[in-house]
């Protein structure tokens, strides 16, 4: 059946696409909302930058973890 074969494939790279742009959409927003959050506190209470430093490490650590499990799903890595 090599239609189903051809089916499946198209399939497969459907769902590795959707899956990159999913992750490649969730990533500003991993490294920048925690980095804003640290930047109000900072200007809330004057501690700046320690906040938006913090949470801008946490945000690109986070970041990280999900680059590297979209690259493990995609079986990069195993």
């Amino acid at each position: 059946m090599p239609a189903d074969d051809e089916n499946r494939k198209s399939e497969m790279s459907w769902r590795q696409a959707v899956t990159t742009a999913g992750i490649a959409l969730a990533i500003p927003g991993t490294i920048f909302v925690p980095a804003l959050v640290g930047w109000w506190i900072d200007n809330r209470y004057g501690t700046s930058p320690l906040w938006f430093l913090i949470l801008l490490f946490t945000g690109l650590l986070g970041a990280a973890y999900d680059v590297y499990m979209l690259l493990k799903r995609l079986g990069q890595f195993k």
